[in-house]
């Protein structure tokens, strides 16, 4: 797909008038040579910002591992005395809200990230979501009641779901188009990480101890963000020149001359300074179709299948003959994602993002039906399923990987990418919010649809989605490999051109 077609179909010219977003083309980044650019600067900028997705994986890992301990069903609790202050014993009611509770949080603060991004700044704000992270987790560490469990989940979940709107935003806006799409990776890959350091303290540690050492995570993102520079297009917005200056000299460094690019972000921001934006504006294709594109790979991630197979691990691992603990099956399916997270970035960059997508989602696809044709065959023919036994451990690990190498990571990217910056942080308040909203449906779901169509006809279920999301990678989703802001803005803008060519 080239600069100027039209994902949604049809070919587009560039605006030429002034109901249309234009940009100089001396100022253009199909003129500025990045090639004289540091990589290592906004890689460290970058990872700085994706740390914020590691203390968030620490949040969405936590509750697995600790659950048999907080319902009193594992060795490995500390205090065992029903009469002691510390004793916590939860029900199946209250231990699911601890584990729900953190999407309220997040959806609460996917609403609330653009905004504050865009009112203090991307990286005040995401240093700022480590109050939140650490009151939470003391909270939860030296809880004594449910009631300290319930908010501590509350505010982990708050401060995850506004770096989930800031961080791949900060990330898109301070690399440069030849980098973007690896470093667009590390947001989805400190996630995986994240669960992987909760799963691994639950392989012999104390509930109360696991949280002590996530508290620490935040300290930690406060630290590494202190000296990393703010977007220096959220700078120029703010009309501080000079800032935006030294933060893309820090970013680019020394050897660049980053006159080029800051009269580029200073022209844009005047662009978007001509009109106030208004509700109206959201119903102008320009901003709805790339709010749409981020809502719809966001819908196309969470019915992958991806929480029914994780949902599903240990026993399709026990069905295969494993003798795996239960928590040491949910470190191997993390490095799994992990594994295939690894091999999306490192081929993002070469065969773009749309490529990528579809392989994820056919890969996503075969497993799912593979995995409920085992089911379907299982509950008609035991016999025959044990021949077979090798099927469902080999459908889990290429999904798991396959989901890791596109779906898991190119959602966050794919949306932080398209949104013009007119309306970055409304836009990257929806996606997130459309996220954590169908990750709460998905996973509240499952049982009632294993109940009303069988395990096979559930994971067929997600295959089906698997495909529809072939369907429209082909022909609705826009490819942004090496493309600038320009240049990804023009796809969304054919039908106000053609509007205007018409008048």
């Amino acid at each position: 797909m080239n600069g100027d077609e039209n994902p949604f179909g049809g070919k587009s010219s560039r605006p030429n008038n002034s109901s249309v977003r234009r940009i100089d083309p001396t100022t253009s980044d199909c003129e500025i040579d990045y090639t004289t650019a540091n990589k290592r600067p906004q890689i460290l900028a970058a990872l700085a910002a994706a740390f914020s997705a590691f203390a968030m994986g620490a949040t969405l890992g936590w509750s697995s591992p600790v659950q048999p301990q907080l319902q009193q069903n594992s060795t490995l609790n500390a205090v065992t005395d029903g009469n002691s202050t510390w004793f916590i014993d939860l029900d199946d009611d209250q231990i699911s809200w601890v584990g729900s509770l953190i999407n309220v949080g997040a959806s609460i603060g996917a609403i609330c990230g653009g905004y504050l991004m865009d009112r203090f700044g991307r990286v005040l704000v995401l240093m700022a979501i480590s109050v939140p992270y650490l009151t939470g987790w003391l909270l939860i560490a030296l809880g004594v009641n449910p009631a300290m469990l319930y908010i501590g989940r509350l505010l982990g979940g708050l401060a995850a779901g506004i770096s989930c709107a800031v961080a791949p935003c900060y990330i898109g806006e301070i690399a440069t188009p030849n980098v973007r799409g690896t470093v667009g990776f590390f947001f989805s890959t400190n996630i995986g990480l994240g669960i992987l350091f909760t799963s691994l303290l639950g392989l012999g540690l104390d509930w109360r101890w696991i949280s002590g050492l996530c508290a620490i995570t935040p300290l930690v993102l406060f630290t590494i963000l202190y000296p990393v520079p703010e977007s220096p297009y959220f700078l120029v917005k703010n009309g501080d020149i000079e800032k935006a200056s030294q933060s893309l000299q820090w970013l680019r460094g020394s050897r660049f001359n980053v006159d080029a690019e800051l009269t580029r972000i200073k022209a844009r921001v005047s662009e978007d300074k001509t009109e106030r934006l208004h509700l109206t504006d959201f119903l102008r294709p320009w901003a709805y179709k790339p709010i749409l594109i981020g809502v719809a790979v966001m819908i196309f991630q969470q019915f992958s299948g991806l929480n029914a197979a994780l949902f599903y691990s240990v026993e399709i691992l026990q069905v295969a003959g494993s003798k795996l603990d239960a928590l040491v099956a949910a470190v191997v399916v993390i490095i799994t994602l992990l594994v295939g997270n690894f091999l999306g970035a490192v081929v993002v960059s070469r065969i773009g993002r749309r490529p990528l997508f579809m392989i994820s989602e056919a890969t996503a696809c075969l497993s799912m039906c593979a995995l409920g044709a085992y089911f379907h065959i299982l509950s008609n023919d035991a016999d025959t399923a044990g021949s077979l036994s090798w099927l469902p451990l080999t459908s889990l690990i290429v999904f798991i990987s396959g989901i890791g190498m596109g779906l898991g990571p190119l959602p966050w990217l794919i949306s932080s990418e398209v949104l013009p910056a007119k309306i970055r942080g409304q836009g990257s308040s929806i996606a997130a919010l459309a996220n954590f909203g169908l990750s709460f449906i998905v996973t509240k779901t499952f049982i009632d649809i294993q109940r009303a169509v069988t395990p096979a006809g559930a994971f067929w279920f997600y295959g089906g989605f698997c495909f529809l999301g072939i369907l429209f990678a082909l022909f609705l989703l826009p490819e942004t490999k090496d493309k600038t802001s320009e240049e990804i803005g023009a796809f969304f803008a054919t039908e106000a051109v053609e509007r205007n060519q018409r008048e």
